[in-house]
C-alpha cells in the first residue's frame, strides 16, 4: 500500500467501522475503479471497537446473546438483486459461512449468537481490505473521534482521543450506529441502562434482589438471559408434554417487568413464506407523492388508510391462497368485493364475516397490536395467566405455518417501510411525516422484531419459575428518593412493585441533546449540525431529538446542508435476495463521496 501524503481532498473518514461503516468501505472499494480509476485515494475508518464487529457485535460478548434474525437471510453482500448503480458483490449469508467454516452453532434451528455475527462480519471486512485496489490506501484508527476541525476549509481534519494527531479528511461519513444517551440516576438508588445489555452492569445486581424492569424488547430478553442462565440456571424439555422448566442457580434477581403494552414482541416467524414479496399495491410510491402534494397534508389521513389497506390485503391474500380450507370463497371473487369496499368499514367487515367464518382468521389489528387490551381483572394472578396464555399463543403462531397469514402481515410492514424510507431519504417525505410515520410503525417492530420462539419459551418458565413478573400495560416506574425506591405500577393491575433496582431494558430514543458520543455533542454545541423539529399539537416546534437531515447530508444551526458530510443511520440488517435499501444507500453513498474526491483537484476542499 502507498503512503498517504496526507491530503484532505483525496480522502474520506468513516466514523463508525461496524456492519453500516464496513458497508460503506465495501461500496466505496467496489465502485472506486469506475469513477476514481487508478487516482489515489484514502479511506480512514475510525472505531473504538474491531472493525467489521464494531461496538454491538463484538467476538468477545457472552455466546447466551442471539440475533433475531434467521441467519440464511442474513447477508453483508449486495447481490444482483439489488438496484443500485455500483457492481454487484455476491457472497454467502451468515448461516452458510457459518455452516461451511464450523465456526459457530446455530441456535433454535436458526439464529446465530452474537459474537458467531461478529465473526462472520470481520471476515467480510478482512475480504474487503484484502481485495481492495492498490491505490485505495486505507488506515485503520482504533479510537474514538471527538471533534471536527477547520470544517469547510481545505484543512479540516477530523480529532481522535488517541492523542495521536488529526485525521486529515475532506469528506465525513456519520456511521455511529444506535448511540447512548447521558441519563439521570436519582439519588441513593441504582438504574443501569438505558441501552444495550450491559454484562458489567448486571454484575452490579446482587443475588436475590429485587429489580424493577422498564421494556419488554431485546435488550430485556438479553438481560433476562444474562440474569439467569448466565449464572448458572438450567433450562429443561419435561416428559411428555414437551414444555420448558427453568432449574434457578440460587442466584437469581427477582425481576418486575413491563412495559406500555404489558408483553413482548411477537417471536420470530419459524418459517418462511413459499411465493414472492410482492410490490406494494395500494401504497405505491406514486400515491404517497400524489397524497403528498395535496393542501394540507397529514400523515394519519392521507398515508395511514392505505398503509392498513397493505397489510390487510396482504393477510387475505395469504389466507386465501395458502389455506383456501378455511375461506367459503376463492380469492379472486373475494379480492374485487374487498378492493371496492375499502373505504366502507362495515361492508368489508360483513364481507369477511361471510368468507371467513372463524374470527380467529379475521385481520384484526387492534388484537395483533394490543392483546391485553381486553383484560379487566385486577387481579396480579390473573394477569400472569393471562400474559403466559398469550405468550404460548405468540409461540404457536409463529411456529405452525397455518398462520402464516400473520407473517404475510410482516413481510408487507417491510414493503410498506421501504416505500417511505425511499421517500425519506430523497427528501420527498418532510420530518414532521416521517416522524408520525415512525410512531404509526413502531406497530412494526412489536409484530416483526422480537426473539426466537424459543426465547419465548424460556421466558414463560422464568414467570412460572417466579423469577419474572409482569406488571401490566400501561406500567409507569416513579423514583422516590426519601424512601429510595422505584415503584412500578399499571392502571389496570391491583399492585405496586418497588425495588432500589431500575433496569431500563430498551434501546435509548434518539437525543441528540442528551448523546454520550462525544463528536455528536462537540459538533451540535458548535452549530455544526443540529436538531430536528416536528410541530407540537399547537403546531409550534418541537425538538425530536434526531439528527437534522436533507437529503442524507446533516444540517447546521443555520440551515445549511454540509455537501461533504453524509449521515448513514443505524438500520436492521439485509436479507438475502431482496432489493435492500441499505445497500442501496450504502452504495449512493460510497458513489457520492468517490464523485466528489474525482472531480476535485488535488488539495481543493470547498
Amino acid at each position: 500500500m502507498k503512503q498517504d501524503r496526507g491530503d484532505p481532498s483525496a480522502a474520506v473518514c468513516v466514523i463508525g467501522a461496524g456492519p453500516r461503516g464496513t458497508s460503506i468501505l465495501e461500496r466505496i472499494a467496489a465502485n472506486a475503479p469506475e469513477i476514481l480509476g487508478d487516482r489515489e485515494f484514502a479511506i480512514h475508518l475510525v472505531d473504538p471497537f474491531p472493525p467489521g464487529s464494531g461496538r454491538t457485535w463484538r467476538t468477545s460478548q457472552s455466546e447466551l446473546l442471539w440475533m433475531n434474525s434467521a441467519a440464511e437471510q442474513v447477508t453483508m453482500f449486495p447481490g444482483s438483486s439489488v438496484r443500485c448503480a455500483g457492481p454487484a458483490h455476491p457472497g454467502p449469508t451468515t448461516g452458510r459461512w457459518l455452516a461451511e467454516t464450523g465456526r459457530g452453532p446455530l441456535h433454535d434451528g436458526h439464529y446465530a449468537s452474537r459474537p458467531a455475527q461478529g465473526r462472520y462480519l470481520q471476515e467480510f471486512f478482512h475480504g474487503v481490505r484484502t481485495h481492495m485496489a492498490p491505490n485505495l490506501r486505507l488506515h485503520l484508527h482504533r479510537a474514538t473521534a471527538v471533534d471536527v476541525r477547520h470544517v469547510g476549509t481545505d484543512r479540516q481534519c477530523v480529532v481522535l482521543d488517541n492523542g495521536r494527531g488529526a485525521v486529515p479528511a475532506a469528506q465525513l461519513v456519520l456511521a455511529q450506529g444506535h448511540t447512548d444517551v447521558v441519563t439521570d440516576t436519582p439519588r441513593g438508588l441504582t438504574r443501569i441502562g438505558p441501552g444495550r445489555a450491559d454484562e458489567d452492569g448486571l454484575d452490579r445486581i446482587p443475588t436475590g434482589a429485587p429489580v424493577v424492569v422498564r421494556g419488554l424488547g431485546l435488550v430485556f430478553v438479553d438481560c433476562l438471559l444474562l440474569l439467569t442462565e448466565g449464572r448458572g440456571g438450567r433450562f429443561t424439555r419435561s416428559r411428555p408434554d414437551g414444555r420448558l422448566r427453568y432449574l434457578p442457580s440460587g442466584r437469581e434477581p427477582v425481576l418486575y417487568a413491563g412495559s406500555r403494552r404489558g408483553v413482548p414482541p411477537y417471536p420470530k416467524p419459524a418459517y418462511t413464506l413459499n411465493s414472492p414479496c410482492p410490490p406494494p399495491r395500494h401504497l405505491t410510491p406514486e400515491l404517497c407523492r400524489a397524497r403528498l402534494r395535496r393542501p394540507g397534508f397529514d400523515f394519519d389521513r392521507d398515508l395511514w388508510a392505505p398503509a392498513l389497506q397493505e397489510l390487510s390485503w396482504a393477510y387475505y391474500h395469504e389466507l386465501f391462497t395458502a389455506h383456501p380450507g378455511r375461506t367459503r370463497m376463492d380469492w379472486t371473487s373475494f379480492a374485487a368485493q374487498y378492493e371496492r369496499f375499502a373505504g366502507d368499514d362495515d361492508r368489508a367487515a360483513k364481507l369477511v364475516r361471510a368468507a371467513v367464518p372463524d374470527p380467529d382468521d379475521h385481520f384484526d389489528p387492534e388484537r395483533l397490536t394490543a392483546p391485553l387490551a381486553g383484560h379487566r381483572s385486577p387481579d396480579p394472578l390473573a394477569l400472569q395467566r393471562r400474559v403466559r396464555a398469550h405468550l404460548r399463543d405468540s409461540v404457536r403462531r409463529r411456529r405452525e405455518p397455518r398462520h402464516s397469514a400473520h407473517v404475510a402481515v410482516i413481510r408487507a410492514l417491510g414493503a410498506v417501510g421501504g416505500v417511505l424510507g425511499d421517500l425519506y431519504n430523497a427528501g420527498e417525505l418532510p420530518p414532521a411525516a416521517a416522524a408520525v410515520a415512525l410512531r404509526r410503525f413502531a406497530v412494526g417492530a412489536f409484530l416483526s422484531s422480537g426473539p426466537p420462539p424459543l426465547r419465548m419459551e424460556q421466558l414463560i418458565a422464568l414467570s412460572e419459575a417466579g423469577v419474572v413478573t409482569f406488571t401490566g400495560p400501561g406500567t409507569t416506574v416513579t423514583a422516590d428518593e426519601d424512601a429510595a425506591l422505584f415503584r412500578a405500577a399499571s392502571p389496570h393491575v391491583r399492585a405496586t412493585y418497588t425495588a432500589s433496582i431500575l433496569l431500563d431494558a430498551h434501546l435509548p430514543e434518539p437525543d441528540l441533546a442528551r448523546t454520550a458520543d462525544p463528536l455528536l455533542r462537540r459538533l451540535l454545541a458548535a452549530g455544526q449540525i443540529s436538531e430536528e423539529t416536528a410541530p407540537d399539537a399547537t403546531g409550534s416546534p418541537r425538538p425530536t431529538g434526531a439528527l437534522r437531515v436533507r437529503d442524507g447530508h446533516p444540517l447546521d444551526a443555520a440551515g445549511h446542508a454540509h455537501g461533504s458530510w453524509y449521515v448513514a443511520g443505524p438500520e436492521q440488517f439485509p436479507h438475502a435476495g431482496t432489493d435492500a435499501g441499505f445497500f442501496r444507500r450504502n452504495d449512493e453513498i460510497a458513489r457520492a463521496v468517490l464523485r466528489r474526491a474525482a472531480d476535485r483537484p488535488a488539495g481543493a476542499l470547498s
